[in-house]
């Protein structure tokens, strides 16, 4: 997993419907912020979504579209950073 780079995409740029879907579903509160940093090898992705002004929620979701994990930030680079390295742990663990 290349997660020392990590490529975070905005929801409006993810093509693949069945991906996008699987993207939307796991939103709870703006698709308009809703970002999202996959790793291909485990299917398991990290989003970051405005809450509300000054809150950003973090979460990683498995392949088959359950939280692992989740949580809330002051700031979307916090946010960010919170979610990769959760992803990381995460993936480190399912291919261990």
């Amino acid at each position: 997993m290349s997660l020392l780079i990590p490529h975070w995409r905005c929801f409006e740029t993810v093509s693949s419907g069945a991906e996008a879907s699987s993207f939307a579903e796991c939103c709870r509160y703006s698709l308009a912020t809703l970002e999202v940093d996959c790793d291909p090898a485990t299917k398991s992705f990290a989003l970051i979504e405005q809450q509300e002004p000054g809150t950003w929620r973090w979460a990683i979701v498995s392949a088959r579209g359950r939280v692992l994990q989740d949580g809330h930030e002051p700031s979307q680079l916090e946010a960010k950073h919170a979610a990769t390295s959760a992803l990381y742990a995460v993936t480190a663990g399912l291919n261990a």
